[in-house]
């Protein structure tokens, strides 16, 4: 809560100052221009957009990860003598190209030995193996900033016996930022319209390189780098654009012989590369799509077999006949195909009807009403309502009335549910009563389960799991692979909750669901229409496994009062069509926060903390064998 305060006091007294950078490297533009003493001045433009405080730089000019099988001298040729800063520069941008790079409105970049995430137009210097890491302090937020950073390669071109060559590691791993689109262009100190002008690119497999137009350079393009890839450029050319000064790098090996033959070797490498990724990419999609298609086919096929119920030929919108072939809760299982509440509710309004249980009004102050029930019997007690009776009279009542005669109140069940050693026990028996009312009513058959959607189901799940594995580790680029997971548990979920009912169930289904209108319609039939009262008590049962009970017996009070009986005659009828409503709530809540308790127990006694503080074309596999390197990351 303390750094919670501070965090929030900073952030009101410092609104200026970036903390939590979220941004992205939309594009690096590099121009290099090859000098003809054997120098290279190098100007990167890093584009960042986002909320940001500013931008790590790392230039070497040595590598000390050459490869020295590619080579028949010594590799350490590619290397740069040094490294001379001569710029660092930002501004805010919208759009950007090469033609920005010499823009006049950058600002220039203060250097200084300490800075703080926030300030801008700062940074600091450290040195390094073989270069230096620069650390650009430019606050954004939610913006672009693009740094221009330059610098001049000492010695960075070589000059053979044959021909002149510059072999440079632009971008190198970071391990930080993926970058969006990258350019790169590397000017000849002329133009070269020779045979020894040759360009070759390592790195992602997707990029290009092309000679300029007037063949005074080449221009590298990739449309994206992931922070783990590295990039680098490799030219030939004319011996004579680099003079014969003394400071230039020179052998005496005629080297563009044995340099075309590793580039070719190189080159089939990667080719055959990309007749794999290719031969993988094509089987991605077609496995995808393939799957796509097996999904589609698959549930529709599903729905006819296993989810369309066969129609019932009964139509009427009312129905007020009962079906006596089963007990009440188990129609909230036939319109549920699982049970509420509701089901617990109107079994106890049945074995009321019933005449097994008695009731009492409880007089109190208070406006909510309550209860107590008395066992009478146990006569014709189905498995289910033994296991009922059981439970509220022994386990939640415990206790008896002046006759001897079990009894509990709707007080009483509150208590048990939400009481923090008995909301277990709570459960416990509801759910043994649940699964009796379940096993009684799969009996009635009024669905035909199976278990072939779920295995068609598990199947598509783990085939889409290995099609997307498949894409991902080959890094195929396919909008329909990088999602097929989703829609592939989208059809598990819909195969796990298939259903169809039986020609009885379609049957009851719809008798039920029209009982169920003339219940909530029940108010809008005159006296005439309506059956005799003694028949009302046993509606109230029904309504209550319909979550109908409150507004029913306020239609029948209503009737009885159109009715004119005489209230003492009738009390115990008045006593049960009150009482529907009262049960259902007081059960429902119930049998809800005794599962909420149980979770609450189960958290707080399982809780735990913690704490911590050649001409051109397409790019060669690899990259990282030329001198030097350049990488950085946003912070």
């Amino acid at each position: 809560m303390k750094k919670f305060l501070l965090s929030l006091i900073l952030l009101v007294i410092l609104p200026f100052k970036v903390e939590a950078a979220s941004y992205k490297i939309t594009e690096q533009l590099v121009e290099a221009d090859i000098l003809n003493n054997g120098d290279v001045k190098i100007t990167e433009l890093i584009v960042m957009d986002g909320t940001f405080n500013g931008y790590e730089k790392t230039l070497t000019y040595t590598n000390d990860l050459l490869n020295n099988d590619y080579y028949e001298y010594n590799s350490n040729i590619y290397n740069a003598s040094s490294l001379e800063l001569l710029s660092l520069q930002a501004k805010y941008v919208n759009n950007v190209s090469f033609e920005t790079i010499n823009d006049l409105d950058f600002e220039e970049m203060e250097k200084v030995v300490y800075a703080e995430n926030g300030e801008r137009g700062k940074y600091t210097m450290s040195t390094n193996d073989g270069g230096y890491t620069y650390r650009l302090y430019y606050r954004a937020n939610k913006q672009r900033v693009a740094f221009k950073i330059s610098y001049l390669l000492k010695q960075a071109v070589v000059k053979h016996l044959d021909v002149a060559e510059f072999y440079w590691n632009f971008i190198t791993p970071n391990d930080y930022d993926d970058i969006e689109d990258v350019e790169i262009k590397v000017n000849l100190p002329a133009q070269d319209n020779s045979s020894d002008f040759r360009i070759w690119t390592h790195g992602p497999l997707a990029g290009e390189i092309t000679k300029l137009t007037d063949n005074s350079g080449a221009l590298a393009k990739i449309d994206y780098m992931e922070a783990d890839e590295a990039l680098d450029i490799r030219m030939t050319f004319n011996k004579n654009l680099i003079t014969d000064d003394l400071q230039v790098k020179k052998t005496n090996v005629e080297a563009l012989s044995n340099i075309l033959k590793v580039e070719e070797e190189r080159a089939l490498k990667a080719n055959n590369l990309r007749k794999e990724l290719k031969s993988k990419r094509n089987k991605t999609i077609i496995s995808t799509v393939m799957l796509y298609g097996a999904m589609l086919i698959l549930g529709i096929y599903i729905y006819f077999k296993y989810g369309k119920s066969p129609k019932s030929g009964f139509y009427a919108k009312y129905n007020r006949e009962f079906i006596d072939d089963y007990n009440v809760e188990i129609i909230d299982f036939l319109m549920n195909r699982n049970l509420t509440p509701n089901a617990m509710s109107a079994s106890i309004m049945n074995l009321i009807y019933k005449k097994n249980i008695k009731l009492e009004e409880i007089k109190s102050t208070s406006k909510e009403k309550d209860y107590t029930f008395i066992l009478d019997n146990e006569n014709n007690l189905n498995s289910s309502e033994t296991i009922l009776v059981d439970f509220l009279f022994h386990k939640v009542g415990k206790s008896t009335n002046s006759l001897g005669k079990p009894i509990f109140t709707l007080a009483d069940l509150k208590k048990y549910a939400s009481g923090v050693k008995t909301c277990d026990n709570f459960v416990a028996s509801y759910t043994k009563w649940k699964n009796d009312v379940l096993t009684i009513a799969k009996n009635e058959k009024f669905y035909l389960f199976s278990g072939v959607p779920k295995i068609i189901a598990v199947i598509v799940v783990i085939l889409a799991f290995i099609i997307y594995s498949y894409g991902f580790k080959n890094g195929v680029d396919f909008i329909l692979n990088k999602i097929i997971i989703f829609p592939a548990l989208v059809f598990f979920v819909y195969c796990l909750f298939i259903f169809k009912k039986t020609e009885k169930g379609s049957l009851h289904y719809d008798k039920w669901k029209a009982f169920r209108n003339f219940l909530d319609d029940f108010g809008l039939f005159k006296l005439k229409e309506l059956p005799e009262i003694a028949l009302w008590e046993r509606y109230l049962v029904y309504a209550t496994i319909f979550g109908l009970a409150k507004k029913v017996q306020k239609d029948m009070n209503v009737k009885i009062k159109e009715l004119n009986i005489n209230d003492t005659i009738y009390e115990p009828t008045y006593i049960y069509l009150n009482l529907g409503d009262s049960i259902s709530n007081s059960v429902s809540r119930a049998v809800n926060g005794a599962y909420q308790k149980q979770a609450a127990n189960y958290a707080n006694t399982h809780s735990s903390f913690s704490s911590g503080s050649g001409s051109g074309g397409g790019f060669s596999s690899g990259g990282g064998f030329g001198g030097g390197g350049s990488s950085g990351h946003g912070f």
